[in-house]
């Protein structure tokens, strides 16, 4: 069978049910460095990012069927892969969390800087910002972390269908990661550490 132009992530898997096994292809491709770039966000580790890639759509190849075609089929499966992150973190032992609370069940809140912070993003340009803003990410706590990468390929209302929390909250943690970010490279720019 052929796949149809432009068919969309909810058309693809429905083709896939029907036997199709290309629209299982043509899915793998359309999110596989999305997907494999999240999940390493979250493992660190590049052959433990490959086996949890390939466990997600080894999910969705023996679950399809069971899939409700809603037009959230991305939320679904960057929830898969949530869900194999934190079952590999538990099943390894590691503490990581990415719904930290405190007591009260607030997320835990990073010290940030104020929004004056512009400046110290204006000194760099190009390629220098870009390392500068991926080394921060990578020294953000697990929940913030989440919520970057996250949003390099969703819409907010993604991410919250993704993480199973209101849009209010992961606005918030969005909000903080950036403010976070921003501290860091000024951190850094300061320190001299950009050079």
């Amino acid at each position: 069978m052929e796949i149809k132009e432009m068919q969309n992530d909810d058309e693809l898997v429905a083709s896939f049910c029907e036997g199709n096994n290309q629209a299982f292809e043509e899915l793998v491709l359309r999110y596989k460095n999305s997907l494999y770039q999240y999940i390493l966000s979250l493992v660190k580790n590049e052959s433990v990012a490959e086996d949890l890639f390939q466990d997600v759509f080894i999910s969705l190849f023996k679950h399809a069927q069971t899939y409700k075609a809603e037009g959230k089929f991305k939320a679904w499966l960057f929830l898969t892969a949530r869900n194999k992150v934190c079952n590999y973190w538990r099943d390894n032992k590691q503490t990581l969390s990415l719904d930290q609370t405190d007591d009260d069940g607030n997320a835990f809140l990073q010290e940030t800087i104020a929004d004056n912070s512009r400046p110290f993003l204006d000194e760099l340009t190009g390629k220098e910002l870009e390392k500068a803003v991926a080394r921060a990410a990578d020294r953000l706590p697990p929940r913030q972390r989440e919520m970057i990468y996250l949003r390099q390929f969703m819409s907010f209302q993604e991410i919250a269908d993704t993480v199973g929390r209101p849009l209010g909250t992961v606005l918030a943690d969005c909000h903080r990661a950036v403010k976070k970010i921003r501290q860091l490279i000024a951190e850094e720019t300061a320190q001299g550490e950009l050079l």
